[in-house]
């Protein structure tokens, strides 16, 4: 009987107990002093990591010809190493040929009337020269005519002048006064003509007939697409017999310029402010995390908060995300990296270094 009674009495205070535990805890709990955030690297000194694309220095370009033709003769293969101005693709331009045969013999025949007028303003002194004899001889004769006819009055006395002679020799000084009259307005005509006009004009055709012949002769050389400057074909897309324009939707050749291979850094806009020229930066394959790591430097930054660069849509990334460029210049030797290669970027702010984790951002 008295153990009975005990043993309620004991799960009591051990209730009580544990009540009371609990209240004190929660009291603590609810009491405790402050504590201080937990220590962690400065803003400042956290790494940035982005994606990128590898380029060349120069920039990738895609080329067509200035003309539209069918291409005659291809004389570069994909991955060619080609030097300035060296043919790449050449296009049927006999049409062109014809139009320069043209131009150029329309430029020999202004040659030839410059000529003609350069030689008829050295003849002008002595056109003027001529003109004024005859204008004095004309004279001479009407003069000449006039004394003859008051001659003949004079000597009316001794030979009687009829009628018919009079109005004669009156017919014949009019027909000398006409021819004198004729003289003088031709004489004078001469003096105001001005050879130095035809030949300017002269001089303007033949600056438009070599106009025409130079264009026509550039016509002819935009049927060869020629390399820019040194580099690398990168890309080939036309064969012989296919018919190529400018401005198509497939260029005809991709081209990369000569130069180390950079890689543009599509940096997100949350990191502006943290991105500065000269941060030293490590490159890693995008689908290798234990590939090879290529070392550099933030060359320059963009002042444009813009699309990517390249619109092409590929699975798995964010393509509408508005992003800053940041040229990343490699250290030499860069070697095994390949244009487009797609690239995750470190651009180290802290004092540690490695290449960058497997699970950093791709974006």
């Amino acid at each position: 009987m008295g153990q009975e009674s005990r043993s309620p009495r004991a799960g009591f205070v051990v209730m009580l107990v544990l009540l009371a535990g609990s209240i004190a805890g929660t009291g603590w709990w609810l009491n405790r002093p402050a504590v201080g955030p937990l220590a962690g690297p400065l803003p400042e000194e956290i790494d940035i990591f982005c994606t990128g694309r590898v380029d060349a220095a120069g920039q990738v370009t895609a080329l067509d010809p200035a003309q539209p033709g069918r291409v005659v003769e291809v004389h570069v293969a994909e991955g060619a190493t080609v030097s300035a101005n060296q043919p790449l693709v050449q296009l049927d331009d006999s049409a062109a040929q014809a139009r320069l045969i043209q131009a150029q013999a329309a430029l020999d025949a202004a040659q030839v009337e410059l000529d003609v007028t350069l030689r008829d303003k050295g003849r002008v002194p002595n056109q003027i020269a001529a003109r004024e004899a005859l204008f004095k001889a004309a004279a001479s004769r009407v003069e000449a005519a006039r004394k003859l006819l008051q001659q003949r009055k004079d000597q009316q006395q001794v030979t009687p002048l009829g009628k018919p002679e009079l109005e004669a020799m009156e017919a014949q000084i009019r027909e000398l006064e006409q021819m004198e009259t004729s003289q003088r307005l031709e004489l004078e005509d001469l003096k105001n003509l001005d050879p130095e006009l035809r030949v300017r004009a002269a001089r303007a055709r033949l600056k438009a007939a070599e106009a025409d012949r130079d264009l026509a002769a550039k016509t002819v050389a935009d049927y060869i697409l020629t390399a820019p400057g040194p580099g690398t074909v990168l890309r080939l897309q036309v064969a012989r017999g296919g018919l190529i324009a400018p401005g198509a939707l497939v260029p005809a050749v991709v081209f990369a310029p000569a130069g180390p291979p950079v890689v543009r850094a599509e940096v997100d806009q949350e990191s502006l402010g943290r991105v500065a020229v000269g941060l030293p930066a490590e490159v890693q394959d995008e689908n290798r995390p234990d590939g090879s790591v290529w070392k550099g430097r933030v060359k320059s930054i963009a002042r444009w908060v813009a699309q990517r660069r390249s619109f092409v849509l590929e699975p798995g990334e964010v393509n509408d995300v508005r992003t800053v460029e940041c040229l990343i210049e490699l250290d030499p030797p860069a070697e095994g990296l390949w244009i487009g290669q797609r690239m995750r970027v470190r651009i180290v702010r802290g004092t540690g270094s490695g290449s960058p984790p497997a699970d950093s951002p791709a974006r």
